[in-house]
């Protein structure tokens, strides 16, 4: 079995679930036990902020997300993560035809996940099988979160 992931970027989905159950969710309490071996990925920063709608919820959201960009943990994808990206996205579409019809929905999950390599991360998410179906084209490691 290959050793843990030193770092651990954890997906949109996380997020979202420790801001809608608080402080006592299983969420909540992942991000906290492992936020000194996270980095944020700035596609999940970028769907987080495109989720607020008043206030509170930006202020839920900076609360989140400021942090990483104090200590200068935030991983944005890079010139050949777009690469592989993009040749995942369309060998998807091209060895997984009855699957064409949900690559434009997999941009975000693919850029997360190439991030997560580009740094050896882990990508940590409630969304397992969008992820998995990434994984068959590109390499990364993958932890379901299970709340």
């Amino acid at each position: 079995m290959p050793a843990r992931a030193e770092w651990t970027i954890f997906d949109t989905t996380v997020y979202i679930e420790a801001a809608r159950r608080g402080p006592d969710s299983p969420a909540h309490l992942a991000l906290e036990l492992e936020v000194s071996r996270t980095y944020l990925a700035s596609v999940v920063c970028a769907e987080l902020r495109a989720g607020v709608r008043d206030e509170r919820g930006a202020r839920a959201v900076a609360a989140l997300t400021d942090p990483f960009y104090r200590v200068d943990r935030v991983v944005t994808p890079d010139a050949d993560s777009w690469r592989r990206a993009g040749d995942a996205l369309a060998a998807i579409a091209r060895q997984e035809p009855a699957l064409r019809d949900r690559v434009a929905r997999l941009w975000n999950d693919v850029l997360i996940a190439c991030s997560a390599r580009q740094i050896g991360a882990r990508v940590v998410t409630g969304n397992v099988g969008d992820f998995r179906l990434l994984q068959r084209h590109v390499s990364f490691a993958l932890e379901p979160f299970v709340p």
